[in-house]
């Protein structure tokens, strides 16, 4: 008995598409298990924290004068009188060393725009389990504005089961700045 040639290229086809199919499920990553007591999640206590992005997700449209944060200059193409932000990290103490700061500034930010910064070099923070200020500025020559501050704790958070959250997102006064977190051992 032969096969015929419509069964023989279905036959082969499914060989195929069955060994393509072990072939493929064979190549994935096995899944990694965390440690669990009592169904709990065992969490590996970090010592290091780095910060990695800085992401703006709004701002108050005008400043506290009730005005736009950058005259309208139509030569320059500001018909809104939008800022020109970028950020910094300070201690929170009365008289703030500036620990980090932007090397160049985001140009006519609307106050809906989402500002994500990637630092190239992440800033980290000493000591672990401190308070930084992400200072909000406007650009401006001779002296750039000092928008707002949005205060994070660097350190554990309360959550149990996420102590070690990779983004923080805090809103104080109008402002809601997030940042990248990278935890280390």
């Amino acid at each position: 008995m032969s096969l015929t040639p419509v069964f023989k290229s279905r036959f082969y086809l499914t060989l195929l598409f069955l060994s393509m199919a072990g072939f493929l499920s064979s190549c994935q990553d096995d899944p990694y298990i965390e440690p669990v007591v009592d169904g709990i999640p065992v969490i590996t206590p970090k010592s290091k924290a780095s910060i990695t992005v800085i992401q703006l997700n709004s701002y108050p449209s005008t400043d506290p004068n009730g005005n736009t944060w950058d005259p309208v200059d139509s030569s320059a193409f500001d018909y809104f009188g939008m800022p020109d932000i970028f950020f910094n990290i300070t201690d929170p103490s009365p008289q703030p060393p500036v620990l980090w700061s932007q090397m160049s500034h985001f140009t006519d930010v609307t106050s809906l725009d989402t500002v994500p910064f990637q630092i190239l070099s992440p800033y980290e923070v000493i000591p672990f389990g401190s308070n930084i200020d992400v200072n909000i500025y406007d650009y401006e020559l001779p002296d750039s504005t000092l928008m707002g501050t949005v205060n994070f704790l660097i350190g554990p958070y309360p959550d149990p089961l996420n102590p070690y959250p990779a983004y923080v997102t805090s809103v104080q006064n109008g402002f809601s700045v997030t940042i990248g977190i990278r935890w280390e051992e």
